[in-house]
């Protein structure tokens, strides 16, 4: 498990977007996390994959599209929160 970064925000409502964390920093383009990763919160649940991966490559933004079985009461609580990829 790799940590992907701190979530900014919510798009959306179901897409969140990911502040790339400081390992991703001018790394290599093979060391981004791939489209359709797993994307994990604190507790090791899955709670949606890799979408997108935007802005610039010293600090890349990752868009996550959430899962449709994870409850709108459970995302706000991501928010400013690290998650993961597998």
């Amino acid at each position: 498990m790799k940590r992907l970064g701190v979530v900014s925000h919510l798009i959306g409502g179901r897409k969140l977007i990911v502040k790339g964390s400081e390992s991703m920093a001018f790394c290599n383009i093979k060391d981004l996390p791939r489209k359709g990763s797993a994307v994990l919160d604190k507790k090791v649940a899955r709670i949606g994959k890799v979408s997108d991966i935007i802005g610039p490559t010293a600090q890349p933004y990752i868009v996550v599209k959430i899962f449709s079985d994870v409850p709108d009461s459970k995302i706000k609580s991501w928010i400013r929160e690290k998650v993961y990829v597998k």
